[in-house]
């Protein structure tokens, strides 16, 4: 056991006499919040925040002010220019005094508990992040703001995304003047932040108790994507889950009843309009309407300590700001869910939900815009529901609302959401079980949800994914799963794009006369299909997978197209044995040019790092159908590191006594010099989670120190 270290500190609205939390902190560096009341729970988690994210924390509380470029200079200038032209900062004033008053003062103690650990240990925040400091409510809601509605969703990345494919639309000179990258393969594309999440519910469990996967897949590293694993205990309150860096609430986690995993989904929630500009005005209903015009200054803080200001010039209209004008094409952007400002409330009142329908009752806020929301309960219930604020369009379909709509025409100009009772969801299913991969929400069990009860534009009809193929398989292969099985088929490496095209692969090669070629294929042929440290065959599958399905969609080069009513038989086998076999040439040269052997273990190639920590990997990504969801790049030399997935991940049976296991890939400090930086990664290596200690006795067992407020 690690020194015990006793902090005696005082709440403003208590009695320096009287403790009003305490941090129990255990070896893995969690912290177990007991506090009297709500308010002092928040105080300590803002407290311990600030211990173990620090400089992050105030990075992001930085950024989400719009004034990056201010406190560090010219790199932060294009964020803050997407943040100000947005609104955030102004929003943010607005949406905290929104707030119920209650929770705005648990935003405050947040806050608070922030600030003054800052200032009672100033020598432990790095000196260029001090200058954030002092931190308000209005942070907390506006980076809240800023990380969804303008980097889940409306991003700078997305617009960007959108504009260039309306440019590549128009005419040749247009597209032109749009940079065209050379042909990736499916495989080698970088994954946007996923998850996987599974419920069982008490017909498929062995002991007849829910059992619940918790599984985000998000990036790793010093980014407003940084999850911290937390226990928070105050009356009628007693939450383990997971916030992300500078939020007060957990936005994944279980209490001791119920609990939630939560997947991105399909759901539309950013809608870009193409306006027809006249004379400095824009037509609408065909009239001329002015832009709503404001400029703003922002301040760049130059090497030398000057700084040198820039005037950012914004215009609205009716849609949202003007967020692209350029190349003779003005776009504007408009993002669902800026007038529902209880988002943290409604996550606080989703961890302190008791059964089914308290929970439904905190979904019905409808704050939270987005995210497939999985639950589970202890008594027995398991419901998944597409939840979010889908608008309420007049007219066409989802893959018309994915691109740039027209903004001419009060038709495509939405202005309300539908209700939760409209939204998709399965509430304890014949089948026993929920699902989701980020696919739509239509296979979330099966059967399959009927798609055509619901509006077109809801989401998508079902692209090719082997993640979710995986996952299906992996739930209906297993008729009652044990808390044991349940983990095992979680940390399963197979991939499923190996099953589905391998044998073809094997056959083709059999005919060609190529040594290079037969000595591979007989090393797939002894391959385990398995992306575990020590599988041998497995890197040479993913350099072939790389090459054969370069410059294509994947499931043009299959025999058996893919058929989104028959997830389970079909997308599979070989469509082009001979681009096949040449793919597979091309990968054994590759791969003993780079490693001096075909059957090269994979954990020698992929790796995980945190801190001063390098171990082998395992896992793979999403597209070649590995359900334990890994997406690697390459660093530098011939090794690639984990840059995506398998972050917070926990396990939980709903029993009498509830069992719950959980890891936090990167460790649940960013802190430098941390020792939380790397201790948990041994786990992901080995594919283990560590146990949830709830109860004082069992905290106190594996104890690194204590803190009294």
């Amino acid at each position: 056991m690690r020194n015990i270290l006793l902090v005696l500190l005082t709440v403003s609205a208590c009695s320096a006499a009287t403790p009003r939390a305490e941090i129990l902190w255990d070896q893995y560096g969690v912290p177990h919040i007991f506090a009297a009341d709500r308010e002092s729970m928040f105080y300590a988690e803002g407290w311990a925040q600030a211990r173990n994210q620090g400089d992050l924390l105030l990075r992001l509380y930085g950024e989400s002010r719009g004034r990056g470029a201010e406190y560090w200079g010219e790199p932060h200038l294009e964020l803050d220019r997407w943040v100000q032209l947005n609104g955030v900062p102004e929003r943010a004033v607005e949406w905290y005094k929104a707030q119920d008053p209650v929770f705005r003062r648990y935003v405050d103690a947040f806050a608070q508990g922030i600030n003054d650990y800052a200032k009672q240990h100033p020598e432990t925040i790095g000196q260029e992040y001090r200058v954030v400091l002092p931190v308000s409510g209005v942070d907390v809601i506006g980076h809240s703001l800023r990380a969804i509605h303008y980097m889940y969703m409306g991003s700078r990345e997305r617009m960007q995304h959108e504009v260039n494919e309306l440019l590549k639309g128009k005419s040749p000179a247009s597209a032109a003047l749009v940079s065209t990258p050379s042909p990736v393969s499916p495989v080698e594309q970088p994954e946007t932040p996923g998850s996987n999440t599974w419920a069982v519910g008490p017909t498929r469990s062995a002991s007849g108790h829910p059992l619940l996967l918790i599984n985000p897949h998000l990036q790793w590293g010093e980014t407003f994507y940084r999850y911290m694993e937390v226990h928070l205990v105050a009356p009628d309150y007693d939450l383990y889950g997971a916030p992300q860096i500078g939020f007060p609430t957990p936005v994944i986690g279980f209490n001791r009843r119920t609990g939630w995993g939560r997947t991105v989904n399909t759901i539309d929630t950013v809608d870009f309009y193409e306006l027809k500009v006249h004379d400095g005005q824009y037509e609408f209903d065909g009239r001329l309407r002015p832009f709503e015009r404001r400029t703003k200054t922002l301040k760049i803080k130059q090497a030398d300590g000057t700084f040198r200001e820039e005037k950012l010039e914004i215009r609205k209209s009716v849609h949202g700001p003007v967020v692209f004008d350029d190349k003779g094409v003005t776009v504007a952007m408009r993002v669902a869910g800026l007038d529902r400002p209880k988002m943290l409330e409604q996550w606080f009142r989703m961890g302190e939900a008791r059964n089914l329908e308290e929970f439904k009752t905190a979904l019905k806020m409808m704050a939270v815009p987005m995210w497939n929301a999985n639950y589970a309960d202890a008594d027995g219930h398991i419901m998944l529901v597409f939840d979010g604020l889908v608008p309420l369009r007049k007219t066409h379909d989802w893959a018309y609302w994915s691109k740039v709509v027209p903004g001419d025409t009060a038709e495509t100009l939405w202005t309300g959401y539908h209700s939760f009772d409209d939204l998709p969801k399965s509430i304890d299913p014949p089948s026993g079980f929920h699902q989701n991969t980020n696919e739509p929400p239509w296979t979330s069990t099966l059967p399959q949800l009927d798609r055509s009860l619901y509006p077109p534009y809801f989401s998508p009809v079902a692209a090719l994914s082997y993640r979710t193929i995986r996952s299906l398989r992996l739930l209906t292969g297993e008729k009652a799963f044990t808390f044991e099985t349940f983990l095992a088929a979680k940390h399963s490496t197979r991939l499923e794009i190996a099953d589905a095209i391998l044998p073809d692969l094997l056959t083709a090669a059999a005919s060609s006369a190529d040594p290079l070629v037969k000595e591979a294929s007989e090393v797939l042929r002894r391959w385990d299909r398995q992306t575990e440290s020590y599988s041998r065959g497995a890197v040479l599958f993913q350099m072939f997978a790389e090459k054969y399905f370069t410059g294509s969609d994947m499931n043009s080069r299959l025999r058996v197209k893919f058929d989104p009513s028959r997830w389970l038989d079909s997308g599979s086998g070989i469509a082009d044995p001979s681009r096949a076999v040449a793919a597979l040439a091309a990968a054994a040269g590759e791969c003993r040019a780079g490693y001096g052997e075909l059957d090269v273990p994979w954990g020698q190639v992929y790796r995980f790092q945190s801190g001063k920590t390098d171990l082998p990997g395992n896992g793979d990504s999403g597209v070649m159908g590995a359900i334990r969801t890994i997406q690697f790049g390459r660093k530098e030399g011939k090794q690639f590191y984990a840059t995506h997935g398998e972050t917070f991940v926990c396990a939980i049976e709903f029993a009498e006594a509830q069992r719950a296991e959980c890891a936090l890939s990167y460790g649940n400090a960013s802190q430098h010099g941390s020792i939380h930086l790397e201790d948990q990664l041994p786990l992901i290596t080995q594919k283990r989670l560590h146990p949830v200690w709830r109860e004082r006795v069992e905290i106190e067992k594996h104890l690194e120190f204590s803190e009294t407020f």
